[in-house]
């Protein structure tokens, strides 16, 4: 009975996210506008697109976090999941990533994984987490201290929005293993390079134009996180 309970709570969980993704997005990432006389880049994504991105996105991590870890780790993840999925959309469209989403999704996620290691307590003993929680600390304290020497370089295009988004996910991808927070970090700044590189040669845009690090840096940690999930 309780692989029936676990895959039923999941489900729950898999569907409660995307909905919510669906029916809150739109109205967010429009609440957002550029900042002072910048330009609104891209229109607002439709419910469809929300709602096949988040759909594949969440699957995509609820199988990862299931395979590598527990079924009390998975609200954390997908919660990042949807919050990942709303910043992607802003950045994209205004280039910014707005303080009002990042900043509580801090102590959203130390609680989230805070229940994970409650949960694990209960089910199998021990305190075989706390492993975890200071690997997830040192996995955000790493990429916010390497991002904050970055943004300060003279025209590195990191921002303090992209500088706050590591800190989430260094401590996502060290909560799962200390080894995929330079993986997430090395994919993150590949993916930036090549969609720059593909704008460049089609004259999309030019050497001095700004290109959105979040969806990048996003989607580095998104891949690090499946890579997690094969190696486990």
């Amino acid at each position: 009975m309780c692989w029936i309970f676990n895959l039923v709570v999941t489900v729950i969980l898999v569907v409660g996210a995307v909905v919510a993704t669906v029916a809150f997005g739109p109205s967010l990432v429009a609440a957002f506008p550029p900042f002072e006389g910048d330009l609104v880049r891209r229109r607002v994504p439709s419910r469809l697109t929300f709602g096949l991105g988040s759909a594949v996105a969440v699957v995509a991590v609820t199988v990862a976090v299931t395979s590598a870890g527990t079924l009390g780790w998975l609200p954390a993840y997908l919660y990042l999941t949807v919050v990942g999925v709303l910043l992607a959309a802003v950045d994209a469209r205004v280039h910014r990533l707005p303080d009002a989403i990042v900043l509580p999704s801090y102590p959203i996620l130390a609680a989230l994984l805070g229940v994970a290691t409650v949960v694990d307590r209960i089910d199998y003993g021990g305190w075989w987490e706390a492993t975890r929680a200071i690997e997830s600390l040192v996995g955000a304290a790493v990429l916010l201290v390497f991002f904050g020497l970055l943004h300060l370089i003279p025209g590195s295009g990191l921002g303090l929005g992209d500088v706050k988004l590591v800190g989430l996910l260094g401590a996502a991808l060290g909560w799962m293993s200390l080894s995929l927070v330079p993986l997430g970090l090395v994919l993150g700044i590949l993916s930036a390079g090549l969609w720059a590189a593909f704008l460049l040669a089609t004259r999309r845009a030019r050497r001095t134009d700004p290109i959105p690090y979040g969806p990048h840096l996003l989607l580095g940690a998104f891949l690090a996180l499946l890579a997690g999930a094969v190696g486990a």
